[in-house]
């Protein structure tokens, strides 16, 4: 079957996503079952976006190279179909990049993972300053900022999986 990672990546990831969003207590399903500080929630909500959308857009541009490949080859010659092999190189990049992400944890489990976004504000209100403008548009809550950065992962994830898929299709 051509398609069978495609295919597998279609049903775990929507199930993965459901069981986070369980586990964190975001349904009325049931309580948070797991607690994280607010940056790794988004990380992992963005990593998986990411994983979906370029998986989503590899597929895509990998259809339509496959496209350009057929009509850009003569019609007098073999088209010889070649097996796709991931090669050492990228998996042992991938096994470094979960590494990299995973190392943190586990050497300092309970250490709170904070980014800039929630220190420099804080410093700045400490420091006695008072806005003098306020925000113009939608403020959105924890959530929504999750999702909206998510989102913008989402949307970069697509591109870069689409010239991929696109370029590799028709190299091969």
């Amino acid at each position: 079957m051509k398609y069978w990672s495609y295919i597998a990546l279609a049903i775990t990831l929507p199930i993965l996503f459901v069981a986070y969003t369980i586990a964190l207590g975001y349904t009325a399903l049931s309580d948070a079952l797991i607690t994280l500080p607010a940056e790794t929630e988004i990380l992992l909500f963005s990593i998986q976006a990411g994983i979906g959308a370029a998986t989503i857009g590899h597929f895509l541009g990998s259809l339509k190279g496959g496209k350009s490949k057929k009509l850009s080859t003569s019609i007098g010659k073999d088209n010889v179909k070649q097996k796709q092999k991931i090669d050492l190189k990228y998996l042992i990049l991938i096994v470094a990049v979960v590494a990299i992400f995973i190392l943190p944890f586990v050497i300092n489990p309970n250490a709170e993972f904070s980014g800039t976004d929630g220190q420099g504000p804080e410093a700045i209100e400490s420091s006695g300053y008072t806005p003098w403008i306020e925000p113009l548009g939608f403020q959105p809550g924890e959530l929504g900022e999750k999702l909206l950065f998510s989102l913008q992962v989402a949307i970069g994830a697509v591109i870069l999986g689409y010239f991929i898929g696109y370029t590799r299709a028709k190299s091969h």
